[in-house]
């Protein structure tokens, strides 16, 4: 998939979803939740659709950069620990720490409900949502599969100097991570390393479904409970698993990351018996 095609497809992506949550969980149907986050201007007036003109189209593609700049910042904060699982969110807040309208605000708040990462409560308003450890397993479950494909199609394209200094910066972050013993930083570089990989791997749709806001939320709700007091297994897997990607032995490759996060999924279920 060409650069202009990821352009599109991650264009297309926002303002089809923006669509969506206009039609299904328009804040005109939630006269609360309106009143809870912000002024009660409502996205959508029922009026009837006209013919857009150039400058509305451009207008509207700068609203679309507008509400994805809202939803990477907000998910961007919850990863950095700025927001946490349960926290309130106010438009008007929002609107002023990100310099923008409330409009772009109130879609990305819709938006990121459709993708799980708020929820809206009537007459509460928006808040980051909670994740059970059932939910964060059977997401770990899901992302294995996304992660295995862009482990095994990066490690075919190696051993390759610039993909292998690629991959060696992002893995440095991961022992620097590792050393300060800080569990969400260190889930959020193993993250920004698959990201890598899945760059290398030269599959678009990889890429792209990886860097999804859910994806990102879900990965940093991991920190809480892995590593876990299973720091240096962990990086001793991770370290095995870079080495045999740079190889470029891509079954080796998918096997080692494959009972790794069986190895997780074992802990985090015994974690879970135990409490």
């Amino acid at each position: 998939m060409s650069e202009t095609e990821k352009v599109s497809l991650r264009k297309w992506d926002a303002q089809a979803d923006i669509s969506a949550e206009n039609k299904v969980a328009s804040p005109s149907s939630s006269s609360g939740w309106n009143e809870a986050v912000e002024d009660g201007t409502n996205l959508s007036d029922g009026a009837a659709p006209v013919a857009r003109s150039p400058d509305a189209s451009a207008a509207a593609d700068g609203n679309a950069s507008l509400v994805s700049h809202v939803v990477d910042s907000i998910v961007d904060g919850v990863m950095a620990g700025r927001f946490a699982p349960g926290q309130r969110l106010i438009a008007a807040d929002l609107a002023d720490e990100y310099a923008v309208s409330r409009a772009p605000v109130r879609e990305a708040l819709h938006m990121l409900a459709g993708e799980g990462v708020v929820e809206l409560v009537a007459n509460r308003g928006a808040r980051i949502r909670r994740l059970s450890v059932d939910e964060r397993i059977d997401f770990l479950e899901f992302t294995e599969a996304i992660c295995v494909l862009g482990v095994r199609l990066a490690s075919g394209k190696l051993p390759n100097p610039e993909y292998q200094a690629q991959l060696d910066i992002a893995f440095c972050t991961i022992e620097e991570a590792w050393t300060r013993r800080h569990a969400r930083d260190f889930v959020d570089s193993l993250y920004r390393y698959h990201m890598e990989l899945n760059k290398i791997s030269g599959n678009g749709f990889v890429e792209f479904f990886y860097r999804r806001p859910y994806i990102r939320f879900y990965t940093t709700l991991l920190a809480d409970i892995a590593p876990g007091n299973h720091w240096e297994q962990y990086i001793y897997n991770y370290r095995l698993l870079h080495e045999t990607i740079l190889l470029g032995d891509a079954n080796s490759a998918e096997v080692c990351f494959s009972s790794h996060i069986r190895w997780v999924l074992r802990n985090m279920r015994h974690q879970q018996e135990i409490e």
